[in-house]
């Protein structure tokens, strides 16, 4: 093999690394990008840096910002630049309902969860600081100290239907910001630029964003290695630096780092339910990282929230709309939560697809839900209305899709492996039942 030949290979496997190692934060990066162009807060999202935006209603299809949302609950959403100064946040007294404000840092690690089980009785004022900052905060405040300056902070209200929406939004009118300095984009995010027709970009970005939250001490002996195809939290990433086949092989890199996250975010072995127990704190584990930002970023930790995603059905074959499934429930065996559990369905584009009634999951929650005289479940997923109405009915769209399971404050027979979530099965050509 030649010198050039080498040095191609090199770039080629040391991008790969970097694409799969990057894929979150430069998603983070995006997102933040997206979702803080704005000069006032939304009621869908979005908000300038250090600014909340309290979503009045639900999400559905017409939500787009973030992949494999839920539309269970009421959002708020704020993103943080810590580099300037703490950030106080003010959270209302617990009443008894679901919440959780969760903080993800740039690497889509979720690192802290504020909530009934970690907190008191009463109303509470939090600091939030970036990893290096020092000094005084205001009495009576705790500390949370993050470990990167760009911090995204998704809070989540749980509904109990439409007749508890004005309450659930009163509710979640206490979480409140208050900034000790101006806020500004970080650099990265600012500089952001899409990369899906140019794959180098993807590297730039990613350079981009490990110089303003450097990699954790982990990760040191991988990052080094990037550095020799130019990709390094130290410097810009110069592509004109790089010879054309250098810059080929990592165009090659990117197109295939995104075919192995794709397809490791589907089950190996074809098997109707998966479930990542890690939730989102994956630390070295790269791959599944970027799987969970590809298809659940913002994913909540483990002992807060399970997801189990399925893409199959008992007999391994990819769910589609063209056929009719079945998810059937046995009495007493509903998924073990504390909390609360639902099954949300999404198209191919990990987002939620219109249907005519507007409904994206079924769960503990639904109304009118018709159980078996036995106690049983049945949930009939299906692109048509079933001929027995819509009571059970999780519309599907016409071509591929997914599930997941959402298990709040799972316990103990599911964080243990001891309960088995049943299979989705197919009931045949004929999609009416």
């Amino acid at each position: 093999m030649t010198t050039g030949n080498a040095q191609q290979e090199w770039a080629y496997v040391a991008g790969v690394q970097a694409f799969i190692y990057g894929y979150p934060l430069v998603e983070i990066v995006r997102t933040c990008a997206l979702m803080t162009a704005v000069d006032e807060p939304q009621n869908n999202g979005r908000a300038p840096i250090n600014q909340f935006s309290h979503c009045p209603r639900p999400w559905t299809h017409e939500d787009r910002d973030v992949v494999t949302p839920a539309n269970d609950l009421l959002y708020s959403m704020a993103w943080l630049n810590l580099a300037d100064g703490p950030v106080m946040l003010s959270t209302p007294a617990p009443t008894g309902r679901y919440f959780v404000m969760e903080f993800i840092d740039a690497y889509s690690n979720n690192f802290q969860n504020l909530g009934p089980r970690m907190g008191g009785p009463s109303a509470a004022t939090f600091a939030i600081v970036g990893p290096n900052w020092s000094g005084s905060l205001p009495p009576g405040s705790v500390e949370i100290r993050c470990p990167t300056n760009l911090v995204w902070m998704l809070g989540r209200v749980l509904i109990d239907g439409v007749e508890d929406m004005e309450e659930a939004c009163a509710f979640q009118a206490g979480f409140t910001l208050r900034v000790t300095a101006p806020g500004r984009l970080p650099r990265a995010v600012a500089g952001y630029r899409p990369w899906a027709e140019s794959g180098e970009t993807f590297f730039a970005n990613l350079a981009s964003a490990m110089a303003d939250d450097p990699p954790p001490a982990a990760d040191t002996g991988l990052v080094a290695q990037f550095s020799r195809i130019g990709i390094a939290p130290d410097r810009e990433f110069d592509v004109d630096a790089l010879g054309d086949a250098q810059v080929a092989a990592l165009r090659r890199a990117v197109a295939a780092g995104l075919e192995i996250v794709e397809g490791h975010t589907r089950s190996r072995r074809a098997r109707s339910w998966s479930i990542n127990y890690a939730g989102g704190r994956l630390g070295t584990d790269y791959l599944a990282r970027a799987c969970t930002a590809m298809k659940g970023l913002g994913a909540l930790a483990s002992e807060e929230a399970l997801y189990a995603l399925c893409d199959f059905d008992r007999n391994g074959e990819q769910l589609n709309g063209e056929h009719g499934y079945v998810l059937r429930f046995p009495a007493g065996e509903l998924p073990p939560v504390d909390a609360f559990w639902s099954v949300s369905i999404y198209g191919s584009d990990f987002c939620f697809v219109d249907n005519p009634i507007r409904r994206y999951a079924i769960g503990d929650r639904t109304r009118d839900l018709r159980y078996g005289p036995d106690g049983s479940l049945e949930i009939l997923i299906q692109h048509g209305q079933p001929q027995q109405g819509h009571s059970n009915w999780l519309p599907a769209p016409a071509g591929r899709f997914y599930l997941i399971l959402r298990m709040y404050h799972p316990r103990e027979a599911i964080l243990s492996k001891d309960y088995t979530i049943p299979p989705v099965e197919r009931v045949g050509e004929d999609v009416q039942r």
